[in-house]
């Protein structure tokens, strides 16, 4: 039998060193990319669900991307804090168009280039003098609205506000008798009926002004007729900065003036109908971050029947503006106009 010398143990030794070295080299550049390759698909097909989502007609990417980037656009606006990303804030127009706005609604702004004793009207700040010493004190108000119901879970949305005693808007669409009963419950639990179009369908709606005024004509009709409610406020899909539309906005913004319809865009968004897969946290979130650099806050949500998580988010989101001592109204006359675009672009 042939003696084993030290010397061949010790290269035998290296010998199986080598091998397991090259099966292991083996196996982390063969499974390593099949792994990464695996993980790579997974967030393809992720990332191509949330697109056609966002894309399609449940989704409302173009909604906060035109209206963004009218806003960061904005040569008027010369209030920075209007201009922090991510956030979609509220454009007024200047000083003269603010007036006007000031006007219809009976809201009043501080003019920025008024002294001391020259304040015109938007109380955003009121002073009260206590001890000798000045202090401000800042409105904080805030109004929910809801676009595009009504849905399967709109008496969920409303049992929530009903159990909270908050009341908000609801941008609706037209929808087939088994909804009418929602409409009703929208206005007997004192909340406001807006119109969101009939269709929601941005290549019929915004066609010709012909159609446009067509399906605001169509749905206002009907809500009244179930209702008894004439609705006189609308919110253009898309928003008044939106990219779809086959005509100028001013068409449209025109048609809304001379028929005494106001407007309103948002300056808070969850980001319901961007993602549907964020959960309530990071809805309210999103909510929260653009409430505290506002003055007045118009918060877009959605009613839509393919996102659950609107609903669940909405109990935290009150406690959560309640606790910050926020006032929560439904939009009426006395609301400040939102506008992405002014109404006052149109000429009378």
């Amino acid at each position: 039998m042939e003696k084993i010398t030290r010397a061949d143990l010790a290269r035998r030794r290296r010998i199986d060193l080598y091998k397991k070295i090259i099966i292991g080299l083996f196996f982390v550049m063969t499974i390593t990319p099949m792994i990464i390759s695996f993980f790579l698909l997974v967030k393809v097909h992720s990332l191509e669900k949330k697109l056609d989502y966002v894309m399609s007609g449940n989704g409302d990417y173009l909604t906060y991307r035109s209206s963004h980037d009218a806003l960061m656009g904005n040569t008027e606006n010369e209030d920075n804090s209007y201009l922090l990303e991510p956030s979609v804030k509220s454009v007024l127009g200047n000083a003269e168009s603010e007036t006007k706005l000031a006007e219809n609604t009976g809201q009043q702004y501080i003019d920025s280039s008024a002294t001391d004793n020259d304040v015109n009207t938007e109380v955003i700040e009121t002073i009260e003098e206590t001890g000798g010493k000045t202090s401000k004190k800042k409105n904080k108000r805030v109004y929910l609205t809801f676009d595009d119901g009504p849905s399967v879970y709109t008496g969920q949305i409303l049992d929530i506000l009903k159990a909270n005693d908050v009341k908000a808007t609801f941008f609706v669409i037209g929808k087939d008798e088994e909804y009418y009963d929602y409409y009703k419950r929208i206005v007997n639990e004192g909340h406001t009926l807006g119109m969101h179009s009939y269709t929601h369908d941005y290549q019929k709606l915004y066609a010709s002004t012909e159609s446009f005024g067509s399906e605001i004509e169509e749905l206002q009709k009907l809500l009244l007729d179930v209702t008894g409610v004439k609705s006189n406020i609308f919110r253009f899909p898309g928003g008044s900065s939106n990219s779809v539309s086959q005509l100028s906005i001013d068409n449209y913004i025109a048609y809304l003036n001379e028929h005494g319809i106001n407007y309103y865009d948002w300056n808070a968004l969850s980001g319901d109908a961007v993602d549907s897969s964020l959960s309530p946290e990071q809805l309210v979130d999103n909510i929260m971050k653009d409430v505290r650099n506002n003055k007045d806050s118009v918060v877009l949500m959605h009613d839509l029947q393919t996102v659950h998580a609107t609903v669940e988010s909405l109990q935290m989101l009150i406690d959560t503006l309640k606790s910050e001592g926020y006032e929560i109204l439904p939009i009426d006359e006395n609301t400040p106009l939102i506008q992405h675009v002014s109404c006052n672009v149109v000429d009378e």
